[in-house]
């Protein structure tokens, strides 16, 4: 589901969220030669059948279905930001947008301004909270920039116009229709980032319908007003997808160590390498840690120089919310200056 900042993010695969930013939205007030063209349901009879399906599988209105479709806008800058995703920034760039001082600072006063629910949150399962307020932060600017394009263009646009991706975004769009009729609201007026991701969370609708939980005790899922829910679907995506409680993130590796890791660094978004293996090649032990645990090596680019990190499990489940590795190094990072901030 989302991104983002706006953090863009190449849609590999369902993924919950797009993450906004403050920076990316300027970009596309301000792009220049922007257009935007009413949808045409004879151009696009995929509409009609997705408008057909969803009365026969669903039974929604159709004539009210078709009517929205036509006024869908399809526009050419949401195109453009899928084409050049943030997380392809070298490292250092990339983690000056979400961890710096402004971000800590108001993550900081996010965290004491919740920190009953966070609290709540982190009881029921398992997710620290600096954890759940990073990923916020990350995303809305802990809720203040949730994206300012109408969800349904975003999603008609690139199920229609973005080929690449066109199946996926089709599937968006039918469950932002049902997530519609389940939470009453009105298409027309929801607006989320240029991917279709909403709300505080920044979730694109599959995972709101999956994922989004009621943690204020309203009997309703409304990650577009109530930060309590917005922290406990976090917090809800994150154990789903298997986050060990209690267990490390990530681990920064000394320079000297470096030459031996370089062997193993994998691009992907897999623990694949046992620590054992780590050891065998030249890595001092960690003390406390299971010597059977996979994990991740991986490298960060930075100005002068090249980082290697371990990524645990959790780390990779963090890669889930957003599929990146900058994107899940940027938030442990920023969790954890919040965490001693919070602990001072």
């Amino acid at each position: 589901m989302k991104t983002h900042h706006m953090c863009w993010s190449e849609v590999a695969s369902k993924t919950v969220c797009f993450c906004l930013s403050s920076l990316v939205v300027l970009l596309l007030s301000l792009a220049p030669g922007s257009t935007a063209r009413a949808v045409s349901l004879e151009k696009y009879p995929q509409l009609i059948e997705l408008a057909d399906r969803l009365v026969q599988e669903h039974d929604l209105d159709r004539t009210q279905l078709l009517e929205w479709f036509e006024q869908a806008q399809i526009k050419e800058k949401i195109i453009k930001a899928m084409n050049r995703p943030a997380e392809r920034l070298s490292w250092h760039r990339y983690r000056g947008l979400f961890v710096n001082e402004r971000s800590v600072g108001n993550g900081v006063k996010f965290a004491k301004r919740h920190r009953v629910l966070l609290d709540r949150a982190e009881a029921k399962f398992g997710i620290p909270i600096e954890v759940i307020v990073a990923i916020i932060g990350i995303e809305t600017r802990y809720g203040k920039v949730t994206g300012n394009l109408r969800v349904l263009d975003s999603l008609a646009t690139l199920a229609l116009e973005y080929p690449r991706r066109s199946k996926f975004f089709s599937s968006e769009l039918e469950h932002y229709m049902l997530l519609v009729r389940d939470n009453k609201l009105d298409p027309l007026v929801v607006k989320g980032s240029y991917a279709g991701a909403m709300g505080i969370s920044q979730f694109m609708p599959s995972s709101y319908r999956r994922y989004a939980i009621d943690f204020d005790g309203d009997e309703r899922s409304d990650l577009l007003n109530s930060v309590a829910d917005a922290i406990g679907s976090v917090a809800n995506y994150l154990a789903v997808h298997r986050w060990r409680k209690g267990e490390p993130i990530a681990l920064r590796i000394p320079v000297e160590q470096a030459v031996q890791l370089e062997p193993f660094v994998t691009r992907g978004l897999k623990p694949n390498t046992p620590l054992a293996t780590l050891i065998q090649a030249g890595m001092k032990p960690i003390p406390g840690v299971d010597l059977n645990w996979n994990v991740g090596v991986m490298q960060f680019d930075q100005e002068n120089e090249v980082e290697y990190r371990l990524g645990y499990h959790n780390f990779f489940v963090i890669t889930r919310y957003n599929r990146s590795q900058n994107y899940a190094m940027s938030a442990f990072e920023l969790a954890e200056q919040i965490a001693a901030r919070i602990k001072d």
